[in-house]
């Protein structure tokens, strides 16, 4: 008899509720879970995984698991290879060339600048975490009185009024850009030649581009070349790592989906999502919905806030989703990725044990 008050009392649960826990796993600190929902009719399968940083000893990061940023790999083989414990795909990307679109920020060092003043996750050496739209700015200093501003770091989008920076992370060689732009090779803080197209970066220099009419007629090979960045909000200083995404689902607690720069389709259709937040209280939340099939319909970004909401955050964005969304715990993918095995990105968000 007491079982079958039991079974009634589930029954009746799942069914006011709408969800079930499907898998739980994890420890004291972290854990992982499997949800199914119903959103606006449709099924979904979530998954969601919990870690506190303040309580054990993790590194939060984006990593490419590579010294170029434009090699695609699983978000698996990002895992296995920097022995993460948790993983999901992070970066918005370009599928031709495989960089980064927004910021990436690795070791206090700037992988990529932001974009579109799109919503940026910073952790800092404490783990605490940062939510804002992120804006680089800067100076390069050529010879005794130059000094050009910069627009951007290894990102494939130019200025008209500013330069762009290029490091040996980029790859190889700069993108091709028209005769408008002018490529300067810079190797161990000396220019070493200039061209109107791409050219190879050299290992330890960058290649600065940007519009040759704001160039002054002073500047000449040798000449020493350093240049300096910093971020806003101010607060950011301390910031160690670092991605970007977008847009905001949940801010200071209520939820705030920012549309800028994004389409209609991309906001409002049902999609596999991804997702990354925090509790005021510095708790981590990655969390991923499948989608495109049957069992699992996707999620709005809409509903996607409110899951988010719902599982405690103070502040969550979105990252890349679609055939991007993945997610691995302790190296096996526990969603259902539209491709088996998960598609390749440009970059992961983990969570590593010290």
């Amino acid at each position: 008899m007491k079982k079958f008050f039991i079974y009634i009392f589930l029954f009746l649960f799942f069914f006011v509720f709408g969800s079930t826990i499907a898998y739980a796993s994890g420890s004291k600190h972290y854990s992982y879970k499997q949800i199914k929902r119903d959103l606006s009719g449709k099924p979904a399968v979530i998954n969601v995984f919990t870690v506190n940083p303040k309580c054990i000893d993790v590194t939060i990061k984006p990593s490419y698991a590579s010294q170029s940023i434009g090699n695609l790999r699983r978000v698996q083989d990002i895992a296995f290879a920097e022995n993460a414990l948790a993983a999901v795909n992070a970066s918005y990307f370009k599928p031709d060339i495989g960089v980064p679109l927004g910021a990436s920020i690795i070791d206090r060092k700037v992988i990529t600048g932001p974009l579109y003043n799109r919503v940026v996750f910073g952790i800092t050496g404490n783990n605490d975490f940062k939510m804002a739209k992120l804006k680089l700015n800067g100076k390069i200093f050529v010879g005794k009185d130059i000094e050009l501003p910069i627009f951007n770091i290894n990102q494939p989008v130019f200025s008209n009024v500013s330069f762009s920076l290029f490091t040996p992370e980029w790859g190889i060689d700069t993108p091709k850009t028209s005769s408008y732009y002018t490529h300067i090779v810079v190797d161990n803080y000396k220019i070493q030649s200039v061209s109107s197209d791409s050219v190879q970066i050299p290992p330890n220099g960058f290649v600065i581009v940007g519009p040759k009419k704001l160039l002054p007629e002073t500047y000449n090979c040798g000449d020493l070349v350093f240049y300096e960045t910093y971020l806003s909000p101010d607060d950011w200083f301390d910031v160690v790592n670092a991605v970007g995404g977008g847009p905001y689902l949940v801010k200071e607690g209520s939820i705030f989906i920012d549309k800028q720069r994004f389409g209609k389709d991309f906001l409002w259709e049902k999609e596999p999502r991804t997702a990354v937040g925090y509790t005021k209280k510095g708790t981590l939340i990655l969390a991923t919905v499948d989608g495109r099939s049957k069992n699992s319909y996707g999620a709005t970004l809409t509903e996607l806030a409110k899951i988010m909401y719902d599982l405690g955050a103070y502040n969550a964005m979105n990252l890349d989703g679609g055939t991007s969304t993945q997610m691995v715990v302790n190296g096996r993918v526990v969603n259902t990725p539209t491709i088996k095995g998960g598609a390749k990105v440009t970059n992961a968000l983990i969570i590593k044990l010290k």
